[in-house]
């Protein structure tokens, strides 16, 4: 009889164990599943739809681009004409800044450009902040040829030109379309001053591109 009790006891409290584990994992908390991202598709009215380059007579009034004879005239060879950027050289280059804030990021290039590339971004930003907000920078020094011509020289090779794109892939230079982004920002460069590359004859439009225009560069305002 002493047998049995004792093996009923160890019966009860297997049981008993069994019972503990099994309320101990039922109460374990669960990892939360990690929650799923997804990106949100552009918009028809977001900076990176893509839209058709309007009427050239709608943009760039009393504008135009700035010949490589006056670049060369007013400031000089920049450098190496290559495919790629290389070091600025030429005299001019004393007068390239480096690192300076002017809203979205930061840029280098000459001391005007990018004094009036603020100004186009601070009046902006009052106006279109999600556009500021989005716009990013494909490069604005950067000493070499056009792409569509290697005998010239880009008004990047001074610094007064800067490529500017939205989302994730730059518009190629041309195509006739631009970022929904850029044609909103095109006023606000053209009244400080600069022209936009959507006004390029035939392949050469480039409506990423914007450049101090010829006007600025022969009367520029006064340095701050």
């Amino acid at each position: 009889m002493a047998k049995a009790a004792t093996a009923k006891k160890a019966v009860k409290k297997a049981a008993k164990k069994t019972v503990k584990k099994t309320v101990k994992r039922a109460a374990a908390p669960r990892a939360a599943a990690a929650p799923s991202i997804v990106a949100a598709a552009p918009t028809q009215t977001s900076p990176e739809t893509l839209v058709d380059i309007p009427a050239a007579n709608t943009f760039n009034q009393n504008l135009s681009s700035a010949s490589e004879a006056t670049m060369l005239g007013i400031f000089g060879v920049p450098g190496a004409k290559t495919q790629d950027c290389s070091p600025a050289t030429g005299a001019f280059k004393q007068r390239i800044v480096s690192l300076i804030n002017v809203g979205p990021f930061k840029v280098s290039g000459l001391d005007i450009a990018v004094q009036l590339l603020k100004a186009v971004f601070d009046e902006a930003e009052q106006q279109i902040p999600n556009v500021v907000a989005a716009v990013k920078s494909d490069g604005m020094l950067c000493v070499r040829h056009k792409r569509m011509n290697a005998s010239s020289f880009s008004n990047h090779s001074w610094g007064t030109a800067i490529d500017l794109f939205f989302g994730h892939a730059a518009v190629p230079q041309g195509s006739h379309k631009t970022h929904r982004g850029c044609l909103q920002l095109a006023p606000f460069f053209n009244r400080h001053g600069w022209y936009w590359g959507a006004g390029f004859s035939r392949g050469s439009v480039d409506s990423m591109h914007f450049e101090l225009a010829e006007q600025t560069i022969r009367h520029p305002p006064p340095t701050s």
